[in-house]
């Protein structure tokens, strides 16, 4: 085997520091690494909790936006009808697709209450 690849100044330091003197550096670095590892995994292991609520946050969030959006199309549509930009036969057909929409949402967000 060749010759350690230590730095003069790090033996200098560990030798000469009461209490460090009396300590295995291979033990210290082996006992540091694991307390490393355990810390970043119980870490990972948070953030990924933490996405899965901001995600779900997210799409409950989407779907009351979609909900109001579709809500003020009807009340668009209706208004439309009124001026006879639409015919009475499109009016139902686009009401009726506006409400299987709303229905379906309304499902969706059910899910989350």
């Amino acid at each position: 085997m060749g010759p350690a690849y230590h730095p003069e100044w790090l033996v200098t330091f560990w030798l000469t520091t009461p209490g460090l003197n009396l300590l295995n550096p291979h033990y210290v670095l082996i006992v540091l690494a694991v307390i490393l590892a355990a810390g970043w995994f119980m870490k990972k292991r948070r953030t990924k909790a933490a996405e899965i609520l901001d995600e779900e946050d997210q799409v409950f969030k989407h779907l009351l936006l979609k909900k109001k959006v579709i809500e003020q199309q009807l009340q668009e549509l209706e208004a439309r009808l009124m001026a006879a930009e639409v015919t009475e036969e499109s009016f139902r057909k686009m009401k009726q697709d506006y409400h299987s929409h709303l229905d379906q949402v309304n499902k969706e967000l059910e899910q989350y209450t």
